[in-house]
């Protein structure tokens, strides 16, 4: 049902931190429209909000291994993806971008493929092998089809440029310290013709690339807390891990600062979904000028956000899962 509204491993972090508090706060944002899955059957068990071409915007849901596309009204559009091996089928869909050009680029993790769907139409363009594993994917101008992100950082590579053979054709070092695989955890978001930025869980670092991969700059972002102290230490695997012979854990102090929880990006702006020192930390989201990486403001919303999406008309959605599923669309005053 669609109800229209105008006007682990790790410790968690606490729901305040310590970061120094001085933000330039920009104007409230207006929200216009709130679509709500009050029952369950509307948007599955979303996970992510990417933007698609004519302000429309998809949903990655998890629960069913499908990308969920809504048209601008929250009108259902199209539908791909179940679960299994073959194509169209989906095990564990861990990334999920949007390339200038419209078309959709989904990564699964388990089977190692990635999968292009047409954004306005939802038809399947092509699928092929990438790396099992990977945990991010960008589409690439370069000599590869995308662009996957290894999820071990002990190489300290920072993309992988893969052919629609499934070939590695090339590889690119990351930019920035990686001293273990958690110093380089970090999420990926297209900014328009411009290319990708990065952001990273535990680091006030952003990388920005052009079309091809190639790192254009790297900028600090807002606020610069000290990594976090980690304790890596081996286990005695459980009873039901028996065929597992040794077990290493890796646990984060208890009041570490996360620098960002989700991020999205147009030609123009980067926004960051930030942690904050005086408020719920799903509630800020900073703002970068994609050019030059400078910080140009931050917004606070009234409601915690799990996902974030730049809508091609320039609007902004949300995504809300504290009561039950809902994309909210604000209206964001620069």
């Amino acid at each position: 049902r669609i109800a229209l509204a105008f006007a682990v491993l790790f410790a968690c972090a606490p729901r305040l931190n310590a970061q120094s508090e001085d933000r330039r706060w920009l104007p409230d944002p207006i929200l216009l429209a709130t679509i709500e899955d009050r029952d369950g059957t509307l948007f599955g068990n979303p996970q992510e909000i990417v933007a698609l071409p004519d302000a429309a915007f998809a949903l990655l849901d998890r629960g069913d291994n499908a990308v969920r596309a809504f048209l601008a009204d929250g009108t259902p559009a199209w539908t791909f993806g179940r679960h299994g091996e073959g194509p169209g089928e989906f095990i564990f869909m861990q990334d999920i971008e949007v390339s200038p050009e419209g078309e959709v680029l989904v990564l699964d993790r388990e089977v190692g493929r990635a999968t292009i769907i047409d954004g306005r139409t939802g038809d399947m363009v092509t699928d092929f092998p990438v790396p099992a594993g990977a945990s991010q994917i960008l589409p690439s101008s370069g000599s590869g089809r995308v662009l996957v992100a290894p999820q071990s950082r002990k190489d300290e590579t920072l993309w992988l440029s893969i052919s629609e053979e499934g070939r590695v054709l090339e590889s690119a070092d990351m930019p920035v310290a990686c001293g273990s695989n958690l110093a380089c955890e970090h999420q990926t978001t297209v900014t328009g013709g411009l290319g990708a930025a990065i952001t990273f869980r535990w680091s006030s670092k952003m990388v920005f690339l052009n079309p091809d991969g190639s790192v254009r700059q790297v900028t600090e972002g807002f606020g610069s807390p000290a990594f976090p102290d980690v304790n890596t230490e081996d286990v005695t695997p459980p009873p039901e891990l028996a065929f597992v012979t040794a077990m290493r854990v890796t646990k984060v102090e208890p009041d570490a600062v996360e620098m960002t929880f989700g991020l999205t990006a147009d030609g123009t702006h980067l926004l960051t979904l930030a942690a904050s020192q005086t408020v719920e930390p799903r509630r800020v989201v900073d703002v970068y000028a994609v050019a030059t990486g400078d910080y140009r403001g931050s917004f606070l919303f009234p409601n915690d956000l799990e996902g974030l999406a730049i809508l091609s008309d320039g609007q902004l959605a949300t995504l809300d899962l504290e009561f039950f599923p809902a994309v909210q669309i604000w209206e964001l005053a620069w």
